[in-house]
């Protein structure tokens, strides 16, 4: 396993960019995730949330997520039909993601913003617009799902 941020293969650990006094910082955050988000797609989608804190997500299944520390610094946040409790620091409030509080609405997966990842070249990703402002929420047809019966 590589000590690095950028997921490259899988198993790699990840480092989250939090602000912390000002300062950009990736020691409040790690884990492992699979697979590598430069594999793609990631989701570019313009709901009022995911504009406003400027979202790009990929939905790996919660099983491929392995939080290495900062887990129980998360805090969350729902709104309207209060779906999705999106996740943010409870320092600084980056927004991490999100995870389904609905256990019928893809519960095995988890949200993550790939903005928040260190090391991960942004440019480079395979975005997928998404109509979110128009459309009910819905992950993307090729996210890796499980969903609980």
């Amino acid at each position: 396993m590589k000590d690095h941020a950028i997921v490259a293969e899988l198993g790699v650990q990840v480092n989250v960019l939090t602000r912390d006094a000002g300062i950009l910082t990736d020691a409040r955050f790690t884990m492992k995730l699979s697979p590598p988000v430069e594999d793609g797609p990631v989701t570019s989608c313009n709901c009022s949330i995911c504009t406003i804190n400027g979202y790009l997500m990929v939905y790996p299944l919660e099983s491929n997520i392995t939080w290495l520390s900062g887990f129980d610094e998360l805090t969350t946040y729902t709104f309207g039909p209060e779906m999705i409790a999106h996740s943010f620091c409870s320092t600084c409030g980056t927004s991490i993601g999100g995870k389904s509080t609905d256990p019928n609405f893809f519960a095995d997966n988890r949200a993550l913003n790939v903005r928040t990842l260190k090391g991960v070249d942004v440019d480079a990703l395979k975005l997928r617009k998404v109509d979110g402002r128009s459309k009910a929420i819905k992950l993307p047809s090729d996210a890796p799902r499980k969903l609980s019966r």
